[in-house]
């Protein structure tokens, strides 16, 4: 376990950081206007424990390694920053959440021990973790299975059935919370810390959370529950399999607005070999209804082990590390930024242009086959009523497409990315078709109109993924 300070509001430490704590960017103007915001705490004078070394700080405090003398254990010692420790209401809530937290005996809860007072310096002791947390994980690039990822988000559930059996919500669910031990065992942090700190203002002014992870009804202020950690679980759950955040904005309430209102990218538009099935569980725990949410970690820990019993022969493929090509994934962060009706108009005019051809086609019938009859004479027919078919389907599809576009059908984007196959093979044929015409305007022309044809598949892939992806 490190103390590098990662920039996600947070420590890496067992406790992490204070909710909503200033980022590195702003420490210097703090301490360079005189202030003590970030004070370093007074270290502890306790005899009892000898101190090894800091492992990690931050706006909550300074995190120690130490060996506790009486038992030997090395342990984990956060010491609070004097203006955290000063408020004698929020020390008063941290004993009664600790209280709490210690009812949680779990092997996949990381171990709080006690409150300890003295002199100047309040500090916490608790389960020293060997290993990284799951942010750690996540910017170091280390390649992460399917499997390996569902074992993960298993265990986090695991240790969040155990806290809601006892009535305890952990509210501040993140990667800088889930350590990962060097056997592999997943360990929860901070029960309890993220409610004391909350039920006063702070000095800081911070609210209960970090925006990144926050549900919809704790970013607008309404009672929450335990289906909060749900959700969460389900944006750590988005991170881990996608390797990207499933909202980013350039403010905290920039971003708790986009909890509220607005849904993610769909994950499989990010990395294509993820599972349909682990797909459609992420986007359950981030219904923006908790009722609509799985209702408990027992729920959400059976959908994950129904995968695991009934695909236990499919390739485990590595995630977010996707191998096709760049211009066939590109993230929803790469593609252009224009207003949805715009792509909409623009899918309407293509598909209506579709329409005039196919329609031209039929009305052209016998012009398509004294064209034909230039190139093959014998087989002018075949050539003809293949073009005949295609338009018929064409035509067919191409009223389907119009009607989702105008009944704005949230699932016509992915329906479109299953049929894109048929559209390909479909689309090109009709491209080639355009040579039946290099006899009336010339080669140069008919193979120009073939290749602009040819692209304009591909055109609608990216027009349905910057109008439809991610939308419920």
């Amino acid at each position: 376990m490190t103390g590098q300070d990662d920039g996600h509001d947070a420590v890496t430490t067992p406790l992490g950081g204070l909710i909503g704590a200033p980022g590195a960017a702003a420490t210097p103007t703090l301490q360079s206007s005189g202030t003590n915001a970030l004070a370093s705490p007074p270290l502890p004078k306790c005899e009892r424990y000898e101190i090894l070394g800091e492992v990690g700080r931050g706006g909550m405090g300074i995190v120690y390694r130490a060996r506790d003398r009486e038992t030997n254990e090395v342990i984990a010692i956060k010491v609070l920053r004097p203006e955290v420790a000063g408020d004698f209401s929020i020390v008063e809530r941290f004993k009664n959440e600790l209280k709490l937290a210690r009812k949680i005996t779990h092997k996949n809860v990381c171990r709080m021990y006690d409150l300890h007072l003295d002199g100047s310096a309040v500090y916490i002791t608790m389960e020293f973790i060997e290993g990284q947390s799951l942010r750690q994980m996540l910017e170091s690039g280390a390649e992460l299975t399917v499997d390996r990822g569902i074992q993960v988000i298993r265990q986090i559930c695991a240790a969040l059935r155990e806290a809601h059996h006892h009535g305890i919500v952990h509210r501040d669910l993140k990667p800088e919370n889930v350590m990962v031990d060097q056997s592999g065992i997943v360990k929860i942090m901070d029960f309890g810390v993220a409610r004391a700190l909350n039920m006063g203002r702070t000095v800081t002014g911070a609210i209960l959370g970090t925006p990144a992870y926050m549900a919809p009804e704790q970013a607008s202020g309404q009672r929450i529950d335990l289906r909060a950690d749900i959700y969460a679980l389900g944006l750590i759950a988005y991170e881990l399999f996608t390797g990207v955040a499933a909202f980013a904005a350039d403010t905290p309430v920039a971003l708790a607005l986009k909890q509220v209102r607005e849904m993610p990218v769909r994950p499989r538009a990010l990395e294509p070999s993820l599972s349909p099935v682990v797909e459609k569980i992420i986007l359950k725990c981030l219904s923006k209804n908790p009722g609509q949410r799985y209702q408990s970690a027992d729920e959400l820990d059976s959908a994950l082990a129904e995968i695991v019993h009934t695909e236990p022969n499919t390739v485990d493929p590595v995630i977010g590390t996707s191998q096709y090509p760049f211009f066939l994934t590109a993230t929803a962060q790469d593609l252009p930024k224009v207003p949805r009706a715009l792509v909409r108009a623009l899918l309407v005019l293509i598909q209506s242009l579709y329409l005039v051809f196919y329609l031209l086609a039929l009305w052209k019938f016998h012009r398509l086959e004294f064209a034909a009859s230039q190139f093959v004479s014998s087989r002018a027919w075949l050539i003809v009523g293949l073009v005949m078919i295609g338009a018929v389907v064409g035509i067919a599809l191409r009223l389907y497409l119009l009607s989702g576009i105008a009944f704005d059908y949230a699932g016509l984007g992915e329906n479109f990315h299953r049929m894109f196959f048929v559209f390909l093979v479909l689309d090109e044929f009709w491209a080639a078709s355009a040579l039946l015409l290099a006899y009336k305007i010339g080669v140069g022309l008919a193979i120009a109109a073939s290749v602009a044809l040819a692209f304009l598949p591909f055109s609608q892939r990216t027009l349905m993924r910057m109008g439809y992806d991610g939308q419920e």
